[in-house]
């Protein structure tokens, strides 16, 4: 035992009561770092920062004192298209890499708050994909290696998973910050857009991607999203007033679930989670819920238009001209997703950006009759051979329930709900209109408790199957 971390979760709460009993927070990083090299292979990591780098950190909090840092001695990582200062940005494409001389505004005021990064996480390249093994190096599944880990935060949520950090951050656009938190167990909370700061990272859809947190429970993340929202002069797409909050009409009384109808419910023959997803709304019915069916036409109609249309132009201003200069370096799929943007005149756009001002309008009239919208998380967990059958088809089935939640404005939130019988997670998302995000977490805290659910990957599970995958991409600095 690792001064009696070895084998407990870093959920807050633990670790907090860990610091009550006398812990320090150089044996939370020392503990994280043993537990980092007993996993070497799991490329979950594309930086880490130097152990002993880290416990100066740890150590220069012990002697200033927890005081009014709300993260003291949290140890948390981010995705690798948010800019740390002094370590390399590669957004998943070490041709990319460059080295930022100022951290994103949610890493400083991560710091600022005590907590402890110990890196950056593999992701697929470019935040295109939601697959998980769109790099040349990913994280394997915790629940099964054959399986993809999700993305593009792959490396995020396995972190989280697998115990090595308290929370990490990712990006979304169009279900990163959710597939993979379902894919490993954990939450993956993914906040209004313009209302958490996006300045210093390295965009796909600059117009509403989001920085989602990774935890093992809705409480954690909302504690880290109450750190990170609000103001900042660096972010020109923040929305006026991000503090601002909604609350949901009826989660007291009269409480109203929303699901997709049976047309829109296809799980690709995967039983398993057609089950958890029937299961899970028996779940809400006992918590006292009616559910009813929205019309599903918006979100669809808005889910199609963010790979496939000329939304697609906001990913070519931030990366094509990388692509087209550095073929031979990027993902292969990864051309073929982007470049389509030039199919599409200037006029399209605008006809798109007026089309989803409508549809942001019908949904939030939908949604207006519910308290939250339910779906699963993602329809089934492919294969990584599956994936690399199909690559392009693969990825666009498990964004069907995810794809449209930036486009709309809309909080959402994934929660695990059950271990299906074949040892996969399975989860659900909860959805509901613009800045409700922090009553959506109190309401996903509910479900979350009743699940029962272990947290993460450890202890459920011995170690995956041994993969192929190397760590080729990881440096200490």
């Amino acid at each position: 035992m690792s001064d009696g971390l070895s084998g407990i979760s870093l959920d807050l709460e633990r670790l907090r009561a860990f610091y009550v009993a006398g812990g320090t927070p150089r044996a939370v990083v020392r503990e994280v770092y043993r537990r980092a090299r007993a996993l070497s292979d799991a490329g979950v990591w594309t930086t880490l920062v130097a152990e002993e780098a880290v416990v100066a950190r740890a150590d220069a909090l012990a002697r200033a004192g927890s005081g009014n840092l709300p993260l003291f001695g949290v140890p948390f990582a981010v995705k690798d298209n948010i800019h740390v200062a002094g370590l390399p940005t590669t957004a998943g494409c070490p041709a990319f890499a460059h080295t930022p001389a100022a951290s994103a505004t949610v890493v400083r005021k991560l710091e600022q708050a005590g907590a402890i990064l110990i890196g950056k996480n593999t992701m697929d390249q470019f935040a295109t994909g939601l697959v998980g093994v769109r790099s040349p190096v990913h994280p394997v599944n915790p629940f099964d290696s054959g399986r993809v880990p999700g993305g593009s935060s792959s490396g995020s949520a396995v972190a989280v998973a697998r115990g090595l950090v308290s929370f990490a951050l990712g990006s979304d656009t169009g279900g990163s910050g959710r597939v993979p938190a379902a894919l490993n167990n954990i939450v993956g909370f993914k906040p209004t857009p313009g209302v958490v700061s996006t300045a210093g990272m390295i965009y796909a859809n600059r117009s509403f991607d989001c920085v989602p947190v990774f935890a093992l429970r809705c409480a954690d993340a909302a504690e880290v999203f109450a750190l990170l929202a609000g103001e900042d002069p660096d972010d020109p797409f923040l929305r006026e007033n991000p503090r601002v909050e909604r609350d949901l009409p009826h989660v007291d009384a009269n409480l109203t679930i929303g699901v997709p109808p049976p047309e829109a419910l296809i799980f690709d023959g995967d039983e398993a989670s057609a089950a958890g997803f029937e299961e899970a709304i028996a779940r809400f019915r006992a918590m006292g819920a009616s559910v009813v069916q929205l019309d599903w036409s918006p979100f669809a109609e808005a889910g199609a238009m963010v790979f496939d249309g000329p939304l697609l132009a906001e990913r070519l201003a931030s990366i094509g001209g990388f692509i087209a200069a550095h073929r031979a370096d990027v993902h292969p799929v990864l051309p073929s997703i982007v470049e389509r943007a030039a199919r599409y005149s200037a006029a399209d756009l605008i006809r798109t950006q007026h089309r989803l001002r409508v549809l942001q309008a019908e949904a939030e009239r939908a949604l207006s009759r519910v308290d939250v919208l339910v779906t699963p998380t993602v329809p089934s967990i492919p294969t990584i051979a599956e994936v690399e059958a199909d690559p392009v088809a693969s990825n666009s089935r498990m964004g069907r329930f995810t794809y449209f939640a930036n486009p709309l404005e809309l909080s959402a939130v994934a929660v695990p709900s059950a271990i299906r019988p074949d040892g996969l997670p399975f989860g659900v998302c909860l959805y509901a209109r613009k800045r409700t995000d922090a009553a959506l977490l109190r309401f996903a805290a509910r479900y979350e408790n009743l699940t029962g659910l272990p947290l993460g990957a450890t202890g459920l599970h011995a170690a995956a199957r041994p993969s192929s995958v190397g760590v080729g991409l990881v440096r200490r600095t």
